[in-house]
Formats: structure tokens, C-alpha cells, sequence
């Protein structure tokens, strides 16, 4: 063996003893620290502190860079498109006054999902959100980050129809807003609305785009995810006559592929569609599920994954006897008066 490779193997060893070392003492610090802990409720040490030499300084960015992490992953481990965008917005949230999510519908952008508007002086409230809508055809700061595919950044009102905006939002003017589009397989798909108000912190921009990119990536990703948890998943919530669905692929952002091959079967049978999006429910829910059953509140527990379960069956079709009928059956296994609370219009 030369000098050179004898040289390379004897750093290679000490830095893995180093290593070891290392975490040793990180060990034996953190075992002296639990044990000054506890010795402070003992009577007449109340007042004790542990030397400062033993505790790591947290700085601010220690617990910025923390935090980041902590949501990042929560989005990027995010099971449905629903649980996606509630993630997403809950950490874009800590970074400014107000967030939504505005999807694209043909000529016009529909809110999907609000936070922050609960809190301040708003016309609408989170939940209302879905129910307001702006024309593509208006001279927008939306229309302009999706025509251009470049956030903006700066004080309200950059064009001319921008008022129509933040009538509809009502209160106090923001005192900054941030737009961003939101690309899903490489196209803009929707917008990111943030604001902040006179005496609130200022927007966190580049955090923001951070927690944007990962949902973007993130929701690409999903559909795999979903096969991929679907196929480690057995058969018995869905029932042997019963084939296995695919899991639900973003639908909301993405248009549905057109086939050449007919009509789908899916598409014209509302009965078999109830069922596949309420199996879906329960593949990826399972435990809420069963915990929503035993305590007797399915609705409270699953109410937003079972109304957008609704939307979603409304979208294709009308027969709402049909949905209520498969939810009552499979999602509440026949006990209806576990979704106590669910707006029932046809049974």
C-alpha cells in the first residue's frame, strides 16, 4: 500500500472516531442537562439555572430556519391536494397578514382556500373565500402574473382594474400585497395572493417563494405518491367486487386528460363515481375514519375532505340521492347519525 492511500485511510478513521466522539459528548451534555432539570423541582433549588456553557445560544435565524423545515416537510408529506394546500397556506401565513389560492377556471380565477382574512377587517371570511371570483378579462395584477409568469411584488393596485380586488376582499387597504402564479406540470395554474397591513411585519418574500416551489413540487409529485401509498394498501375497505380506484391526482388543478378511446364509464355512472371518490376517503384517511365512527362525529372530524368529496362528485353530476345515499353506506358503514352535521338534501 503507498504512503498516499496509508495517509487517506488514517484520516478517514480518525475523522470517523472524531465523529463518534462528538456525538458522545452531545449525548452526555443533553443527560446532564435532563438531570439539572429535574434536581430544580426539588424543594429550595427552584432558583438554579444550568450553566450557560452547557446550553447551545438559539438565535433568531436558528428558529426562522427551524420553522421553515418544520413546514416545508409538512407540505412536501402532505397525503391529499386538500391537506397540500392548507400546509401550504398555513406556512405562507406566518410570513404575512393574509394568503389565498386562486384557481384557474377557463377565463376566470375562483378562490379555492383563504387564511388570515378570520383575523383582519375582511368582507369575506377564509371559507367564504370560494365564493369569490375575478374575470381574466379585467386589467388585474392576476391576469398579469399569469400572462407574464413573474410574481409581483410591491404596493396595491400595480393595473388598472385592481380596485376590483380588494373591493371584493372589503376593510382597510393593505399596505403590500405579493402575487405569485402557481405552476402545476410547468404551467401557471393558479395565484398566490399575500398582503400586509400598516403596522404588521413586513411580507417575507423569499420564504414565501420557498414554501411556493415546494408545493409546486409537491403536488407534481403527488399522483405517484398516492399510487404508490394505494398499492401498500390492502383490499378491505374497498371490497373484493369493488376494483381498485385510482387515488384522486389533483383533479382541481389539473384539466382532466381527454381520451380518444370514448366516453369513460366513470365519467357517465354517478352511483360507481360516489363510490370510488368515498373508498378514497378511506384509503387515505383510515385512521380518522375509524376514530370519526367511534366518537360518533365522522363530519366534524373529516368535514373538509367530505365536502370537497361532494364538490367534486357535483362537478360531473346532479344525483345528490346517489352521493348521500354511497356516503351513508360505505363512508359511515350504514350509521348515518355518525355524520351529524352534514347538510343532507336528498335522503
Amino acid at each position: 500500500m503507498s504512503a498516499e492511500k496509508i495517509k487517506r485511510l488514517i484520516e478517514t478513521i480518525l475523522n470517523e472516531k472524531k465523529g463518534l466522539v462528538v456525538a458522545q459528548v452531545h449525548e452526555i451534555q443533553e443527560s446532564i442537562m435532563q438531570q439539572l432539570e429535574s434536581i430544580k423541582e426539588i424543594h429550595g433549588f427552584d432558583a438554579f439555572q444550568v450553566p450557560g456553557d452547557l446550553v447551545p445560544p438559539v438565535t433568531d435565524a436558528d428558529n426562522l430556519v427551524k420553522s421553515i423545515h418544520e413546514h416545508v416537510m409538512a407540505i412536501s408529506a402532505s397525503e391529499n391536494q386538500l391537506k397540500l394546500i392548507s400546509n401550504l397556506l398555513n406556512a405562507i401565513n406566518l410570513f404575512s397578514s393574509r394568503s389565498a389560492l386562486f384557481l384557474l377556471r377557463d377565463d376566470k380565477l375562483v378562490g379555492w382556500r383563504g387564511k388570515g382574512f378570520d383575523d383582519h377587517d375582511s368582507n369575506v371570511s377564509d371559507k367564504e373565500i370560494k365564493t369569490v371570483f375575478f374575470s381574466l378579462s379585467a386589467d388585474t395584477v392576476f391576469r398579469h402574473v399569469l400572462e407574464t409568469r413573474k410574481a409581483y411584488s410591491g404596493t396595491p393596485a400595480p393595473r388598472g382594474d385592481d380596485h376590483l380586488i380588494f373591493s371584493r376582499f372589503g376593510g382597510a387597504a393593505p399596505k403590500e400585497i405579493v402575487v405569485l402564479p402557481f405552476f402545476v406540470k410547468g404551467k401557471p395554474q393558479a395565484v398566490i395572493y399575500v398582503d400586509a397591513f400598516e403596522g404588521d411585519p413586513k411580507i417575507g418574500r423569499r420564504e414565501i417563494e420557498i414554501f411556493a416551489k415546494t408545493g409546486e413540487m409537491s403536488l407534481d409529485l403527488l399522483p405517484l405518491r398516492q399510487k404508490i401509498l394505494a398499492r401498500v394498501k390492502t383490499q378491505e375497505f374497498i371490497g373484493d367486487s369493488e376494483p381498485e380506484p385510482e387515488p384522486d391526482t389533483a383533479a382541481d388543478f389539473i384539466p382532466p386528460v381527454k381520451k380518444t378511446k370514448g366516453p369513460s364509464l366513470l365519467s357517465h355512472d354517478p352511483e360507481r363515481k360516489a363510490r370510488v371518490i368515498l373508498n378514497d376517503i378511506i384509503l387515505y384517511n383510515q385512521k380518522a375514519v375509524e376514530d370519526g365512527i367511534d366518537s360518533g362525529d365522522l363530519y366534524g372530524a373529516l368535514r373538509d375532505t367530505i365536502d370537497q368529496a361532494r364538490e367534486e362528485f357535483m362537478r360531473k353530476h346532479n344525483e345528490m340521492e346517489v352521493f348521500e345515499t354511497q356516503l351513508v353506506k360505505i363512508l359511515a358503514k350504514g350509521n348515518r347519525d355518525v355524520l351529524k352535521g352534514y347538510p343532507f338534501e336528498a335522503i
